[in-house]
C-alpha cells in the first residue's frame, strides 16, 4: 500500500486538498511505515513529482503553489523524531520577498533540524527586515535564503545591506536555488558566502560554518 503512496500524496498536493494529504500519510503509517521513514520514503518522493510535474509544464504555477502550501500543512505529519544531539546551531531560513516556492527551503529545513540543528523557518514572501529582526531575537548568525527565480535571487542583496546596516556583519549568508546554480557570480554579487545545492549541500556548509565560528555540539 504505502508503495503508491507518494502519487497519491502528489495528487492531494495539486488537488488542494490537505484532509487527503494527511490520510495518506496516516494509512501509510497503519500500514507499518515507520515515522522515522515517511519523510524519506512518502514525502520527499512526492515532493519530487510536485517539482517535476511544475518543471515539465504538467502543473501551472499556481497548482503549484497551492501544492506546496498542502505540503507545509502537512511537513509536521512526515517529521522524524528527533534523535540527533542539539549542535546548539540556530539556523534562519526563508524563501525571499515575492517568492512564494517553498520545496527545497521543507527538505532543506528538515534535514538541518534532524541533523540537531536549531531551524528558524520563516517561510516564503520573507522581506529583508525579518529576516534582520529574526536573527536578532534568535541570535542567529547562519542564514539561508532561498530564491527561484532571478528577479528574487538578484534582490537577496537588499538582506546582505540589511544586515550591514544593522551591524550584523558577523552572520554568514548562504543562499539556494535554481539561479544561483546556474549562474556561480549571482551569489558573490549578492553578497552570499555560498550556494547550498541542496539538504546534503547545506549541512555541509552549516557544519563549515559552525566550525569557523567555534560552535561544536
Amino acid at each position: 500500500m504505502a508503495d503508491d503512496a507518494p502519487a497519491r500524496l502528489y495528487a492531494a498536493f495539486v488537488s488542494h486538498d490537505a484532509a487527503a494529504a494527511i490520510n495518506v500519510i496516516e494509512r501509510a503509517k497503519r500500514s507499518g511505515v515507520a515515522q522515522a521513514q515517511l519523510f524519506d520514503r512518502i514525502f520527499a518522493p512526492a515532493m519530487s513529482l510536485l517539482g517535476g510535474a511544475w518543471a515539465d509544464g504538467t502543473i501551472d504555477e499556481y497548482t503549484f503553489t497551492q501544492g506546496s502550501v498542502v505540503a507545509e500543512q502537512v511537513t509536521s505529519f512526515v517529521t522524524p523524531p528527533a534523535t540527533a544531539q542539539d549542535t546548539g546551531v540556530t539556523v534562519l531560513v526563508g524563501t525571499m520577498h515575492h517568492d512564494l516556492h517553498s520545496i527545497d527551503k521543507q527538505i532543506t529545513a528538515a534535514a538541518l533540524k534532524e541533523a540537531g540543528h536549531r531551524v528558524v523557518d520563516l517561510g516564503t514572501d520573507v522581506r529583508p527586515t525579518d529576516f534582520l529582526a529574526r536573527a536578532d531575537e534568535t541570535g542567529a548568525r547562519i542564514l539561508i535564503v532561498f530564491a527561484h527565480m532571478l528577479s528574487t535571487a538578484r534582490s537577496v542583496v537588499r538582506v546582505r545591506e540589511m544586515f550591514a546596516a544593522g551591524g550584523r556583519d558577523d552572520v554568514v549568508l548562504f543562499v539556494a536555488g535554481g539561479p544561483f546554480v546556474a549562474d556561480t557570480t549571482l551569489a558573490r554579487s549578492v553578497g552570499a558566502n555560498g550556494v547550498s545545492r541542496g539538504a546534503e549541500s547545506a549541512l555541509k556548509l552549516v557544519a563549515k560554518a559552525a566550525a569557523k565560528m567555534g560552535v561544536t555540539s
